[in-house]
């Protein structure tokens, strides 16, 4: 089972969850942009494991398992 900071957080741009966090972390921008530099598109595919991951990183702590588990309920539906 891959860690869940190698998971691809969204399809659209291809980024995981590693790559997501380093963009969140380097930007003080709100989600709506935030979430651009990440996806680099305007869809609501991937928003709750993305707005989770963008909440948790201005509260300063990161719950990978709600990621994965977030991830995870996108991807069966």
């Amino acid at each position: 089972m891959e860690p869940v900071q190698d998971k691809i957080i969204c399809e659209c741009g291809d980024k995981t969850v590693a790559q997501a966090e380093n963009i969140l972390r380097a930007t003080d921008l709100p989600y709506k942009k935030a979430k651009k530099l990440v996806t680099g598109c305007n869809k609501t595919c991937c928003r709750r494991p993305l707005m989770a991951l963008f909440n948790m990183i201005q509260f300063g702590e990161v719950d990978y398992e709600e990621i994965g588990f977030l991830i995870e309920q996108k991807n069966a539906v």
